[in-house]
């Protein structure tokens, strides 16, 4: 199963890959970017691609990497923009598109939005509808939003598959419990998937663009300044988890340090120089030990919950294989990998309300009960009591698998391990596990990285203009080199915890909580996100104050005039700082709404010239709106400029 699952999922990667690097007219389309004559096509070929990549960027075959690779925007902007012949504007559109999800998190069956269907719908439908990137961020959030129907109909769905796989464990079918796990799932899947990425990737950017073209000039211009906006809420959902305590100021020195060299600096310097910050701060000051400590005392509890499963299994439940099993039957390093890998591909291949992670458990556990049953009835058992309910972290919580299998390994030998002693330790250790996970995982480690590969992307808003990216050149290699870190270091969790888990159980944890690592770590990349979102929300949040006051002849922009020279980028600073506060208290997407509505309301011209036209561009002398760049009073700007 392993072997014909890693092949598959080769292959699909093979095929879209090759597929995407294809030149254009070999797909229906022009090579390279597509001219700017206002036609808009995406041939079925292309259309095919996007939605084969969507589906990718949900399913298992990427060994579990598809959710830190594929689903986030600023790698979907790439492939999208292979697939369209122009990777270095898709690049960074989807990097723009990936700002305000930063601080994306889907934990426990939740998924606020679906930041995979933004970046590979909102890629297209910006880079086929020739749209600044900027105003594709409010349009892919709408799409965001629109996804979360398919996620949510997988996870109503996936419930009845899992009764399928308890018919399977009552028949001691070990085989078909792992098919169940990812095949009636995964079919949904790919046909709720596909269908629908399809239809939109082919008409999508003609009725977007349609749209636009129907709007008021004034309305346009509040969608671009959303996207200078927007991005303040994805930056502020991050801020939630790590700007705290002693690491609070290098959010600050890193929007001191991007706007006072005006940007010369490429986020890769900073990155490192909150590398170098990182070390001397846990080198001079005493860390307070307040990141795990909730965990820690949760841990304790369940190690209690379960001294009775420990002390009756001989050397522990955290024991290699050997130590307590004398000369019986033991699990091989072989049998070890293969459940490891069945784990990563599929512990979400039939996600689900009713179980969630559960089948993928019994999935991954299939190599060790072959290993260690050979009756009908202690297959039948072992199947079932690992058809429950669980959830954790897939990575760092991998330590629960490695123990559950040191006990499995036991009680084949003779241990007195029961049922409820196992299920016991699987509860009682998944839930801190995922809390330290998460925050390790989705909270700290992926929203870094994707900062670097969105500075290597490219593309600049800040200072008193409107952020425009049309102009600017997107970097492919961002979403490449951070593809590669995120993988090599998620792979890298996941396989030690397995394997320590299972040589040293709970013990493990405890352990490494006890002698302060986790905490060390946890501050010092708070010191070095600190430092990257802070020069992020100097690149990419934008405010403007346009009213302009005209005193004895003389023209008074508040920002222009006052605000920036004292303090360049204080507003875009003050919303951030503002935006996380609110987040505290503000469910965030109530806050979207909020920042969505406000900035079009915001960009009507409510008074000076251009009010009795709203679609004229002469609105923008005087700067008629509230939320527009500073334009001195005078003649209007040509028709045919672009905002």
């Amino acid at each position: 199963m392993f072997r014909k699952s890693a092949g598959l999922g080769v292959g699909l990667v093979l095929v879209f890959t090759l597929a995407a690097l294809i030149p254009g007219p070999v797909l229906g389309a022009g090579s390279g970017a597509p001219a700017d004559t206002g036609k808009i096509a995406v041939s079925a070929w292309q259309a095919g691609l996007i939605a084969l990549g969507y589906y990718l960027a949900n399913s298992p075959w990427l060994f579990g990497l598809a959710f830190f690779t594929l689903y986030r925007p600023l790698v979907a902007g790439f492939f999208v923009g292979l697939i369209l012949g122009d990777p270095a504007q898709g690049t960074l559109i989807g990097a723009a598109i990936n700002v305000p999800y930063l601080g994306f998190i889907s934990a426990g069956g939740t998924l606020p939005a679906d930041a995979s269907f933004a970046g590979w719908v909102g890629t297209t439908v910006a880079l086929a509808g020739h749209l600044d990137p900027t105003k594709a961020i409010p349009i892919a959030f709408g799409l965001g939003l629109l996804g979360t129907i398919i996620f949510y109909a997988r996870m109503s769905l996936d419930s009845i598959f899992a009764h399928w796989a308890d018919a399977r464990a009552e028949k001691a079918d070990i085989g078909g419990v792992a098919l169940m796990n990812w095949l009636p799932g995964q079919a949904f899947l790919f046909v709720a998937s596909v269908v629908p990425v399809f239809l939109f990737a082919l008409n999508g950017p003609s009725y977007v663009q349609d749209a636009l073209d129907r709007l008021p000039l004034w309305t346009v211009n509040g969608l671009i300044i959303a996207g200078g906006i927007l991005p303040a809420l994805g930056i502020a959902l991050n801020m939630r988890f790590i700007f705290r305590g002693s690491a609070i100021p290098y959010f600050f020195i890193g929007f001191i340090v991007w706007t006072a060299t005006r940007g010369s600096l490429s986020l890769v310097v900073i990155a490192a120089l909150g590398l170098a910050l990182a070390y001397l701060h846990l080198t001079f000051v005493r860390p307070v030990v307040t990141a795990t400590s909730e965990p820690d005392r949760e841990l304790q509890s369940a190690s209690a919950a379960t001294s009775t499963a420990g002390s009756t299994a001989g050397s522990g439940a955290g024991s290699p294989a050997g130590s307590g099993a004398g000369s019986g039957v033991r699990v091989t390093r072989g049998d070890l990998l293969r459940s490891w890998a069945l784990w990563t591909f599929f512990a979400h291949a039939n996600y689900n309300y009713e179980r969630l992670q559960g089948t993928g458990f019994a999935h991954a556990m299939t190599p060790i009960i072959k290993r260690l049953y050979t009756t009908p009835d202690e297959i039948r058992a072992a199947l079932k009591r690992h058809l429950v309910f669980f959830n954790t972290e897939p990575n760092f919580g991998n330590i629960v698998h490695g123990t559950v299998i040191a006990m499995e390994e036991q009680r084949a030998n003779g241990a007195p391990i029961d049922d409820d002693a196992i299920n016991s330790v699987k509860s009682g250790l998944m839930g801190p596990l995922a809390g330290i996970g998460d925050t390790l995982s989705q909270s700290t480690i992926t929203p870094i990285l994707l900062a670097l590969g969105i500075g290597i992307a490219g593309g600049t808003a800040s200072g008193s203009a409107v952020p425009t990216l049309a102009g600017a050149t997107g970097n492919p290699l961002g979403a490449i080199i951070y593809m590669i870190l995120v993988s090599v270091v998620i792979v890298a969790i996941g396989y030690t915890a397995w394997m320590q888990g299972y040589a040293r159980g709970r013990t493990f944890v405890t352990d490494i909580l006890r002698s302060g690592t986790i905490d060390r770590v946890l501050v010092g990349a708070g010191v070095l996100g600190n430092m990257v979102l802070g020069a992020l929300a100097a690149k990419f949040v934008v405010v403007n104050l346009a009213p302009t006051i005209t005193i004895s002849g003389a023209q008074l922009n508040i920002q222009a005039a006052v605000l920036d020279p004292l303090f360049p980028g204080a507003l875009a600073l003050g919303l951030v700082v503002l935006t996380w506060w609110l987040l505290r208290r503000v469910n965030p997407l109530v806050l979207l709404a909020i920042f969505l509505v406000g900035s079009i309301l915001a960009a009507y011209p409510f008074f000076g010239p251009g009010q009795s036209n709203a679609s004229d561009y002469s609105y923008q002398a005087c700067t008629s709106s509230l939320l527009h760049p500073y334009s001195p009073c005078g003649a209007p700007p040509a028709p045919s400029a672009q905002p």
